[in-house]
C-alpha cells in the first residue's frame, strides 16, 4: 500500500542547508512513523595520474569523508538521531543515491534542489537521474538560498 512510507532516505550535501533538509525529512518520518536514513556522498577526487603521485595525498577522499563526518553528525545528533543513521559514501552521486536506497528498502528518497535557476535548470543533473531511475517516490525539496529571502 502507497498510502505510507516505511523507510525514508535524505541524501544531504555537507552544507548549510543540510539543517533544514533534514528537518522536512525527520518530520515526515515522525508523520508516518517511518525509519529516516541519511546519506551524503562524496565524489572521489580525480587522479592525475600522469603526475608525480608524490605529490597527491592519497588519503583526500578520505580526509572529505571525516570532513563531511564531522559537519553532519553534530546535525543529525540536534535532529536526534543516532550516529549508525548517517551513512558518508565515495561515489558517483546518482548511483550512490539510487544504490544505497535500493540496499536500505527505502520507500522515499528525500533531496534538496534549487527551484532559483530557471525553468530549464529547475532539476540537476542529479535530480533527473535519481527520479528517473528510483524505483521509489522521490521527493525533491525546494531549498531557497537565504540570501534571497533578504532581497524580497
Amino acid at each position: 500500500c502507497m498510502s505510507h512510507y516505511r523507510h525514508i532516505l535524505v541524501a544531504v550535501e555537507a552544507d548549510e542547508e543540510a539543517d533544514g533538509l533534514l528537518a522536512r525529512a525527520r518530520e515526515l518520518a515522525r508523520l508516518f512513523g517511518a525509519e529516516l536514513s541519511v546519506l551524503n556522498v562524496v565524489e572521489p577526487m580525480p587522479m592525475d595520474l600522469n603526475g608525480d603521485l608524490g605529490v597527491i595525498p592519497m588519503n583526500l577522499d578520505g580526509e572529505m569523508r571525516e570532513q563531511a563526518r564531522h559537519t553532519l553528525q553534530p546535525l543529525c545528533a540536534a535532529h536526534g538521531l543516532e550516529p549508525a543513521r548517517l551513512r558518508i559514501e565515495l561515489g558517483q552521486i546518482t548511483g550512490t543515491i539510487l544504490a544505497v536506497a535500493e540496499e536500505l528498502g527505502a520507500d522515499l528518497i528525500v533531496l534538496g534542489h534549487h527551484p532559483v535557476r530557471g525553468f530549464a535548470a529547475l532539476f540537476s543533473h542529479t535530480d533527473k537521474g535519481v527520479v528517473s531511475k528510483a524505483h521509489c517516490d522521490v521527493l525533491a525539496v525546494a531549498l531557497t538560498p537565504a540570501k534571497a529571502s533578504a532581497r524580497a
